[in-house]
């Protein structure tokens, strides 16, 4: 499954945050960029599109700079 995070901001720290590393079992492999788009491969097992894309909300809001932080993120 891809999904795609778009960050006007942080998206050095979004990436740095999410590649390489798994939250609740789900892990992100960052792909590319594009503008304010950052694409990630996510593998998991027996999750919905709506499942990945909560746990990558949490994750990311879960930091410091991520509790204000405008972001969003869609399957891709």
């Amino acid at each position: 499954m891809n999904i795609i995070i778009k960050a006007p901001l942080m998206a050095d720290k979004i990436k740095e945050l999410l590649d390489g590393n798994s939250f609740n079992g789900t892990s992100f492999s960052f792909v590319e960029k594009k503008g304010m788009d950052m694409k990630f491969v996510v593998e998991c097992e027996d999750l919905s599109s709506q499942d990945v894309i909560d746990i990558t909300k949490k994750a990311i809001k879960d930091t410091d700079f991520g509790k204000a932080l405008y972001f969003s993120v869609v399957p891709g």
